[in-house]
């Protein structure tokens, strides 16, 4: 007859503690170490979706159909940032400055995507 080992009970200091929180320090450096290549391959995309709403102006966030927006940066663009938002509309030239990039035909979906990209400062309507 073979007897099974029971597992032992938890500390009454960490009965609270949920079981992989107090394992041995080589699991929870397993689990940081983990826990920050997530944070390196999607932390710029969480917080792309997070912010995005204050990204949008509040005219474009109901928008039924396609809208003229002008896509504002915090810094002067390059050939990457230019094309990459082209992806969204149609490329229509700058509205003043440089950092200011006019897209038309912009979809209410694509308006979305456009807002999650982390180094987008805002979008505003067209005038």
């Amino acid at each position: 007859m073979s007897v099974q080992a029971q597992p032992r009970p938890l500390p009454a200091r960490m009965r609270g503690i949920p079981r992989f929180l107090s394992a041995g320090p080589e699991v929870r450096k397993i689990g940081v170490g983990v826990l920050l290549i997530l944070l390196v391959l999607f932390g710029q995309q969480f917080y792309g979706r997070v912010t995005a709403p204050g990204r949008l102006a509040p005219e474009l966030r109901g928008a039924k159909g396609p809208s003229n927006v002008v896509v504002v940066l915090a810094f002067m663009p390059d050939r990457f940032h230019n094309e990459r938002i082209s992806e969204y509309g149609v490329f229509a030239g700058r509205d003043g400055a440089l950092n200011r990039i006019r897209l038309r035909n912009v979809t209410p979906d694509s308006l979305w995507r456009l807002a999650s990209v982390s180094w987008v400062a805002r979008i505003e309507g067209m005038r």
